[in-house]
């Protein structure tokens, strides 16, 4: 509960008490488990970030060139992601802001996934160094968070204007299969075609 009003709002409009309310109980009671809101914002990132982190880096440490392992990894990313899904609109809201927490945010799990994540498409895609320059690969990077945390971000934009219910469960079945689809393209060797996967 408390990840999707961070979500919703953003840290500072959010209020312990209202967190309690939600959760069915006193803010005393919530005191008893967390410090101040500061701690409760940290353990919803921890919650959410710490099993991303960790599988990037197994990623890094395991997978190869077969379309099977990474197929079988995007699987395992897009449901941590579904189990946490307004984490990506939270860390949106936080860098819109660009908030005073961001920096932390950055220093403690994001730049940790980055270089897990790169590591990972390296192993997956050892040729990603002959299909983008240096200069090419932050780029490419970015790319992958706006695939992978894009759909989360833009959930109500999806009920919006495409009329679809981005968490419904057969969404996320496809929300995988574009994963792997798009993820192979982009990362597809230099001058290979798009092909029809």
């Amino acid at each position: 509960m408390a990840e999707e009003l961070f979500a919703a709002r953003g840290f500072a409009a959010v209020s312990v008490r209202e967190i309690a309310g939600r959760v069915g109980l006193n803010q005393a009671s919530l005191y008893n488990h967390f410090s101040n809101k500061r701690a409760l914002y940290d353990a919803v990132l921890e919650r959410g970030l710490t099993p991303i982190r960790v599988l990037l880096e197994r990623g890094a440490r395991e997978l190869d060139l077969s379309e099977e392992t990474s197929d079988e990894f995007l699987d395992e990313l897009v449901e941590q992601l579904w189990r946490t899904p307004h984490l990506p609109k939270l860390l949106q809201r936080e860098i819109l802001d660009d908030g005073p927490y961001l920096e932390r945010m950055a220093e403690q799990w994001l730049r940790p996934i980055v270089e897990a994540g790169r590591g990972a498409m390296v192993a997956a895609v050892p040729a990603l160094r002959e299909n983008w320059r240096e200069a090419e690969i932050p780029f490419v990077i970015l790319a992958m968070y706006g695939l992978l945390f894009g759909h989360f971000v833009s959930a109500s934009l999806t009920r919006r204007v495409l009329g679809a219910e981005p968490f419904a469960t057969e969404t996320k079945g496809m929300h995988a299969a574009f994963l792997k689809k798009a993820t192979r393209r982009l990362m597809a060797p230099r001058g290979a075609g798009p092909g029809e996967n």
